[in-house]
């Protein structure tokens, strides 16, 4: 990036060009958002380690991989105490966003924290929201009609329809049953105890 910027600025015909030149470099080097590639995940931390997927490109090495970005936090779907959680493995495809500021402290020990250091858009301050996919790892057999929680074959899901909900898979369930209405049953039952 330095060398960039150097280059750059030593080519330029006249001081408004050299300012320009100045800035496109830092430009290349402020980080917002980009695919990344889950490469380890910690779930004792909820951490991971990810690959951004882009390459950055110079004039004169060409296409470098930018280095892999550890300790991420990785975010889960929720609030009011209710999360969506999933087990995050290493091939997963997600979305990094880099915080404008350092987060260490704030990861570290939540609430309103100074930055820890003086960066801004830095790789080492990225989230990561697992989910999104690529067009070879796009999910099949999307649902239009109403809402999933499912197994990335399908092989089993809950969907939720207007009126309806439909469960495929076995089922273990632990806790009281409480059912108000009918009940239609196909297939064998077992029960141990009293009815």
């Amino acid at each position: 990036v330095e060398s960039d910027i150097r280059d750059q600025a030593q080519k330029a015909a006249n001081p408004d060009e050299a300012y320009k030149a100045h800035i496109d470099a830092a430009l290349k080097n402020l980080h917002t958002s980009m695919p990344g590639i889950v490469q380890s995940y910690d779930p004792a931390t909820q951490t991971a380690s990810v690959q951004p997927a882009l390459k950055r490109l110079f004039s004169e090495k060409g296409a470098v991989a930018l280095p892999v970005c550890v300790d991420v936090p990785v975010s889960f779907p929720g609030g009011g105490d209710f999360y969506l959680t999933f087990p995050v493995k290493a091939g997963d495809d997600c979305i990094l966003i880099f915080s404008e500021r350092c987060i260490d402290f704030w990861h570290a020990n939540g609430g309103v924290q100074l930055p820890a250091e003086y960066r801004l858009h830095d790789l080492s301050d990225a989230f990561a929201i697992v989910g999104v996919n690529s067009q070879p790892r796009k999910l099949s057999n999307v649902q239009t009609d109403g809402a999933e929680l499912r197994t990335r074959d399908r092989s089993t899901y809950i969907k939720l329809t207007n009126g309806t909900i439909y469960i495929k898979g076995d089922i273990v369930h632990q806790g009281n049953n409480t059912q108000t209405g009918n009940l239609s049953r196909t297939g064998t039952s077992t029960q141990t105890g009293q009815a």
